[in-house]
């Protein structure tokens, strides 16, 4: 059936040309016309949208060209041999969404690197107006012919690159782990929409960091996420988002919608053997313990937490006070947010990721 449908419009198209050049003035036909090939593009161009079950991995590692937004993601702790801290951030987005927004069909890629003992923050924006090629089980994705950032692998060994300012970063990131949150399956949003959602956690990183011409040995942990479905909902409430790595080897997640609605909240737990079990949003509570303003856009963002987990407290404490992304998109959409390598302390302790999205409305 569906081999009839896509023919159709074919069919259509040919009957349609036999028929204007018996009667090129009837202005009746070359109307239907138009509509044929707006059927016809429609149909072979714009992705079919709907849930596709669970999820397959690392088949979906992959670029998923049905998906409407995606986003490989990573971000890590590091130091040098000589116990220099740093932070890193690099997400590649991919949107196609001809139905929403005709001309949303592109990659916005973003880098950070956090200095923590030099208490500083550098970052990077490209724009691309191509989506990814599709490799079987993995990706290989880049920020544009010149290359500053690329991401290439799947399957739980990672090839990073980014150039961010007087860093240069190449890593190598290798785990046997896989958290899938919701269980594997779509989770809905109550502001509409959904998502598919999973993680490897605690990857291990090794590789080198070039500072001013400079190159560093390095090594430490990263954190992948992989996201796809029906996200600008979501992407519009805006959220707080938490990557927490624990000293006894587990590893959680948590996400709010800005502290606004505590019932829409969720997570997980992952714990040393590798096994992930969700978190309701009344098994976790997180409360904001101060604010930070950019000097830059006057956004202001929480900046220190108190995270309880099924009874055990966290503190969670940005390392660097300014880890704001401004995107340099003057001519495209884009977010600014606040993405920050964070330290924990309390029952346990540990190191975190903080996604702060929603609080800048600003535009650059």
């Amino acid at each position: 059936m569906r081999t009839i449908l896509a023919l159709l419009p074919w069919v259509l198209a040919i009957a349609l040309l036999v028929i204007c050049l018996l009667e090129p003035r009837s202005t009746p036909w070359i109307l239907l016309g138009v509509a044929v090939l707006i059927c016809w593009f429609r149909h072979s161009f714009w992705p079919e949208r709907g849930l596709i079950g669970p999820l397959q991995i690392p088949a979906q590692d992959a670029f998923l060209p049905n998906e409407q937004v995606q986003w490989w993601y990573w971000n890590g702790h590091l130091q040098t041999e000589d116990g220099r801290r740093f932070g890193f951030e690099i997400v590649l987005f991919g949107f196609h969404d001809f139905h929403r927004i005709p001309v949303m069909h592109d990659q916005l890629v973003q880098a950070a690197i956090t200095d923590v003992d030099g208490d500083s923050y550098a970052f990077e924006e490209f724009v691309e107006f191509v989506l990814p090629d599709r490799t079987k089980n993995g990706f290989n994705l880049s920020s544009g012919k010149d290359n500053k950032v690329t991401a290439s692998g799947g399957g739980g060994s990672d090839h990073l690159h980014s150039e961010v300012g007087n860093y240069v970063l190449d890593l190598d990131l290798k785990s046997d782990t896989v958290a899938r949150h919701c269980g594997g399956g779509a989770r809905p949003y109550a502001v509409g929409g959904y998502t598919y959602y999973y993680s490897r956690p605690r990857m291990q990183a090794s590789g080198t960091l070039g500072i001013g011409g400079k190159s560093y040995k390095v090594t430490g942990t990263a954190w992948f996420d992989r996201q796809f479905g029906e996200i600008y909902n979501a992407i519009s409430q805006g959220w707080q988002w938490f990557a927490i790595e624990l000293e006894d080897n587990r590893q959680i997640m948590i996400y709010d919608f800005n502290g606004k609605d505590a019932h829409l909240g969720t997570g997980s737990i992952t714990d040393a053997l590798g096994r992930t079990s969700d978190l309701a949003a009344h098994q976790f509570n997180v409360t904001v313990l101060d604010h930070w303003t950019s000097p830059a856009t006057k956004c202001t963002y929480p900046s220190g937490w108190e995270v309880t987990v099924e009874g055990q407290k966290f503190n969670i404490q940005p390392l660097v006070k300014n880890q704001e992304l401004r995107g340099r998109h003057k001519f495209w959409i884009g977010p600014i947010y606040w993405e920050g390598a964070c330290s924990v302390s309390g029952d346990v302790g540990g190191k975190a990721y903080v996604e702060l999205n929603g609080y800048c409305r600003e535009c650059p």
